[in-house]
């Protein structure tokens, strides 16, 4: 018995409607770690804009993967990282300043 190629086909569209909800669940994750390694070098008194700004952007993505508009929410998961990511690195630049002022 051969099947037709439409019914092949059912499978495949499943499988890439899923993608969206995993895709956008990963940014999240990401952001998520990001901030709190932002958090833990210090970015809350050092890096205030970036770090405020990852945490606005993290909350917009949770609330439209709420809403599934998971496109949206992954590219505002993937702003949060970036920034969370900048506020780290800026936290710890200025760590770094502060140990080598005598």
């Amino acid at each position: 018995m051969r099947l037709p190629k439409r019914l092949l086909a059912v499978p495949a569209f499943a499988l890439l409607a899923g993608c969206g909800p995993i895709q956008s669940t990963s940014a999240l994750i990401d952001a998520d770690v990001e901030l709190e390694a932002a958090r833990a070098a210090g970015a809350q008194t050092t890096a205030v804009y970036e770090y405020t700004a990852a945490e606005v952007f993290l909350h917009k993505a949770r609330e439209t993967q709420g809403r599934s508009q998971y496109e949206a929410s992954g590219r505002f998961a993937q702003k949060a990282a970036e920034l969370a990511k900048s506020a780290r690195q800026k936290a710890l630049e200025s760590s770094n300043k502060a140990e080598e002022t005598p």
